[in-house]
């Protein structure tokens, strides 16, 4: 299972601190502003490019999920002898299922509308 990076940061950054205090520790004083200031944006930058590597798995791994969730919805529908309903990653088709659906739904929400008598 994959860790948060919740989790790892922390350790990532804990492991950043003891280098960094361990350069400072060797820095002459008179370097020591520039050195923090170069230390500060090390830690900046590989902390926002660790989240940016987090954020990217996990929209790869909403991504996938999705893809199930069509795959099961096709699946389901074609069991129910829906017709134009079959696994299918082809865009068009995935359109025209789109499309057959919201005809359903629209259908079903005027089936349940309360028929107006004749005038």
């Amino acid at each position: 299972m994959m860790m948060s990076y919740f989790c790892l940061l922390p350790v990532l950054k804990q492991e950043m601190l003891h280098k960094h205090k361990d350069a400072q520790q060797c820095c002459k004083p008179h370097n020591l502003p520039l050195l923090k200031a170069a230390q500060q944006r090390e830690l900046q930058q590989a902390m926002e490019q660790r989240i940016h590597e987090e954020q990217q798995m996990m929209d790869k791994k909403i991504v996938l999920e999705l893809d199930q969730k069509v795959i099961d919805q096709q699946s389901t529908l074609e069991k129910a002898g829906v017709s134009g309903f079959y696994i299918t990653t082809n865009p068009q088709e995935l359109t025209l299922q789109m499309n057959l659906l919201e005809l359903i739904r629209k259908l079903q929400q005027k089936e349940s509308q309360p028929r107006k008598p004749f005038s």
